[in-house]
């Protein structure tokens, strides 16, 4: 039999979630169906029969993510995960690609030419404390997100990854639960997301200049879940994990982010994501 690849429709997120129930990751269907929207994904199949799927976005025209590679438990060893990573490259020629590698992965993806850049540490708590929302110094204002700040907001993610993503951020304005804009003196300082995923919440993308903005924001969208299953991905050199752990945040994984090109070099004092959107689409 001859293993070949095609285009993930819709109707293929639920076989994309049928996968991720065999490794325990903890997407819901609509969590598929939503990157599906964003995103091109690859599926593998043989006879008709799906073995495998992998997902990538393309965020403008210079940087893309991976995500969602994952091959049928009772297939693999076959280089499946080879070809379906080597099918998306395919399509991404010039681009600045990013991943987040299992340790199980890591090893393919370094000989496709990915360089190991750093952590995410994934923080969770079944159950989140009650935590007061935040007290704003003179000077900062925390409101809800409207569209009329797409732009803006899209621009500021920009500044933090090089990723350009305005239908993500537009995406986030219609269907988050909550949606953060800190500002200081009238500018926008940062801005951050709550939404569900998962098997509870996550919060995430958070894109602040600064840690103590950061924090603001996550503790204005920590008070709007208590009793909840809350995750955050943070990137582990920015040094959240001590202050999420003191909120009732555990870490309980570590991928390693994984760059194909030129990682990008925020502006000194400029924005930084402090959380991550997905590990999929960071």
């Amino acid at each position: 039999m001859t293993i070949t690849l095609r285009a993930m429709t819709a109707a293929d997120a639920d076989f994309g979630w049928s996968l991720t129930q065999q490794t325990n990751w903890p997407h819901r269907l609509q969590d598929w169906q939503d990157a599906l929207q964003l995103g091109d994904g690859l599926l593998a199949e043989e006879n008709g029969q799906p073995l495998g799927t992998a997902v990538c976005w393309r965020w403008g025209e210079r940087w893309a993510t991976i995500g969602l590679v994952v091959v049928d438990e009772q297939q693999q060893g076959r280089g499946i995960g080879r070809r379906l990573m080597e099918g998306l490259l395919a399509g991404l020629d010039g681009y600045q690609v990013r991943l987040h590698a299992t340790a199980a992965g890591q090893g393919l993806y370094t000989r496709l030419g990915f360089t190991a850049v750093g952590e995410i540490h994934q923080y969770q708590c079944p159950q989140l404390p009650a935590i007061a929302a935040p007290t704003l110094d003179d000077g900062l204002q925390l409101r809800a997100a409207t569209l009329a700040d797409a732009h803006h907001l899209s621009m500021l993610d920009h500044q933090a990854h090089g990723l350009a993503r305005p239908a993500l951020i537009a995406w986030l304005l219609r269907q988050s639960t909550s949606m953060r804009v800190l500002e200081q003196h009238g500018r926008i300082v940062g801005f951050a997301a709550l939404r569900p995923f998962g098997r509870g919440y996550v919060i995430g993308p958070v894109i602040a200049d600064s840690a103590e903005h950061a924090r603001l924001l996550i503790r204005a969208l920590m008070s709007e879940v208590g009793g909840e299953f809350v995750r955050i991905d943070t990137d582990a050199a920015l040094g959240l994990g001590g202050w999420l752990a003191e909120c009732g945040l555990q870490p309980v994984d570590a991928p390693v982010t994984m760059i194909r090109g030129t990682p990008w070099q925020p502006a000194a004092g400029g924005m930084r994501a402090w959380t991550l959107m997905t590990q999929a689409m960071a």
